[in-house]
């Protein structure tokens, strides 16, 4: 079976001409098993947005900002990056969080956001008339994944997981010496060895996920998402890898146990509404064997058993299939592992199954990566490969696809143009220069980061080690943050931003007060520049810290 270069096996998706009827249906309504209807299948899936104050908290106003650029795009549906269930269990630092206590104004923050992606104006419908888009909040807990220091713990305070079970020490079978040092010593600082939940934390954590829930219901939200994809906690629950556990949460029997207590306990809390939307994001890569990439072998009756026995609760609307972790983090590449063709046969599989069973509301299946193209979208949806098209990096690059798509459908797009071919991807290596987007300073700077990448990059080159996967997948991940936060701002995608430059301008960045959407001149610019140099600092010690060791190993 071959691979075209969006990640799609090539006998399974035609991507040649696919128009007319077959491309409308990209625009066709669809009901969801709770009621609701989704009024196209073009859904905004969640991506980080790295915007919140460090150490986490509410929305703020360029989180408003973001969200109103693709509100106007008219998508089906818009997933909003991942929401803490628990403060001290954060991703990157600048993490949304779901508050302890619902009040009033804690949740007032979240309404604000909810209301801007589904009117397109934080005032809601007084101001902007009828609902667009239905909007759904991704309720997260990273695990064993949050990284120390930023991750809302005390420095080298363990995280909660299944089981003490740490990321990335195994070396991979291709690694050098040093390069599985480097590796080692990299998630050795970043990642602490986890405390393994009891099952009073457990109980805890069941209850975070409701709140948040009740929050997305609340704060007016469609529904929510569970993030159980990316090797985040309820993943590492499901996965044979992580948990380790020999009591009722033990894999491969109850597998799924920690997930279910989780759904029955929303959909069973007297503040949700029956029509509340329920998603989850299942993880396809939890499914291959990651050990010998070459001889990837999947257990594809696992994972249709898990998605039958999920679907046979009847409580779920939808699922959206995704792959990779922190520690094989192909969802955060450029690069296209071959594994991924396994998520779109895995996709198919389970739309089939769920098509010869006997339930009468099915979950729809909400496939994700590689669709970059109008001809390729038309044909996972006429192929049956999935009912909802889920877009990531693309809404960045193309914030209005929606419209984009029903001009190209209405015959308005020249040939060889997008989205009848993919949009370039951003180069970090050898960024393209954009004279009109930037000033005489701001070229002189990028110049002098790409220099620095070329030197830097030359001189690692000299030593036999190679560094993280890691690392590569977090220089992408922060050049689609810089994108988003200049989408907030009302700028265009800048292609020559390179790598150092994305990665500086990540952390290196001013958080709006989320108190009563004030700007940071509210909170002064003295706080907002101590908070953005703390966090710098913080990282730039432990980084320093991990590349001259890694250098003298």
């Amino acid at each position: 079976m071959t691979q075209n270069t969006n990640g799609s096996s090539s006998h399974d998706i035609d991507s040649e001409g696919l128009f007319g009827e077959d491309a409308s249906t990209i625009f066709s309504s669809l009901q969801l098993s709770c009621g609701r209807t989704i009024p196209n299948r073009l859904v905004k899936v969640a991506m980080y947005e790295h915007m919140a104050a460090l150490f986490g908290g509410p929305p703020n106003d360029a989180h408003l900002q973001l969200y109103a650029r693709w509100a106007a795009g008219a998508w089906g549906m818009v997933c909003t990056g991942n929401v803490q269930v628990c403060g001290d269990h954060l991703s990157l630092g600048r993490d949304m969080v779901v508050p302890t206590h619902l009040t009033p104004e804690t949740v007032e923050p979240f309404a604000r956001l909810a209301r801007t992606i589904q009117y397109g104006s934080a005032e809601g419908e007084e101001i902007a008339g009828e609902k667009k888009t239905l909007a759904v909040m991704q309720l997260s807990h990273t695990g064993r994944q949050s990284t120390n220091v930023i991750g809302g713990r005390w420095p080298f305070v363990p995280p909660m997981a299944p089981s003490a079970v740490p990321v990335g020490r195994k070396p991979s079978e291709k690694e050098g010496a040093g390069s599985a040092g480097l590796s080692r010593l990299v998630h050795t600082v970043f990642f602490q060895t986890p405390r393994p939940m009891s099952l009073s934390d457990i109980e805890d954590v069941v209850a975070n996920f409701v709140r948040g829930a009740e929050l997305a219901a609340a704060s007016g939200f469609d529904g929510v998402q569970l993030h159980a994809a990316h090797g985040y906690l309820i993943a590492q629950f499901m996965s044979s890898k992580t948990n380790k556990r020999e009591d009722k949460y033990s894999v491969p029997e109850n597998a799924l146990r920690f997930l279910r207590e989780i759904v029955f306990a929303i959909r069973e809390h007297n503040k949700i509404p029956r029509d509340f939307i329920l998603g989850i994001k299942l993880n396809a890569a939890d499914y291959v064997d990651r050990r010998n990439a070459d001889h990837s072998t999947s257990q594809p009756n696992e994972a249709l058993e898990h998605v039958r026995e999920i679907a046979e609760w009847g409580m779920l609307d939808f699922i959206e299939v995704s792959g990779g972790d922190y520690e094989d983090p192909d969802f955060m590449m450029k690069t296209l592992s071959p594994r991924q063709a396994f998520f779109t046969t895995f996709a198919h599989e389970v739309k089939q199954m769920l098509a010869a069973s006997p339930f009468s509301k099915p979950p729809l299946i909400l496939l994700t990566g590689g669709l970059r193209t109008l001809p390729l979208m038309s044909s996972v949806l006429k192929h049956g490969h999935a009912d909802l098209l889920g877009i990531g990096r693309l809404s960045v690059l193309c914030p209005d696809l929606p419209r984009t798509l029903e001009a190209a459908i209405a015959g308005t797009t020249e040939p060889g143009k997008f989205p009848l071919e993919p949009l370039p991807e951003p180069d970090l290596g050898s960024p393209v220069a954009l004279p009109s987007h930037r000033s005489i300073l701001h070229h002189a700077l990028a110049a002098l980061f790409n220099l620095l990448a070329s030197v830097l990059t030359r001189c690692w080159a000299l030593f036999p080690i190679q560094l993280p996967k890691l690392v590569g997948a977090g220089t992408i991940m922060a050049w689609y943050m810089v994108m988003m936060r200049r989408m907030a701002v009302r700028k265009e995608v800048d292609y020559s931003v390179g790598g150092i430059e994305a990665v500086l301008s990540m952390w290196l960045w001013f958080a709006p007060d989320s108190r009563s959407g004030a700007r940071r001149g509210r909170r002064g610019f003295v706080g907002g520049v101590l908070e953005s140099w703390w966090a710098m600092g913080a990282v730039g010690v432990i980084l320093g810290f991990v590349l001259g060791i890694g250098l003298a190993i």
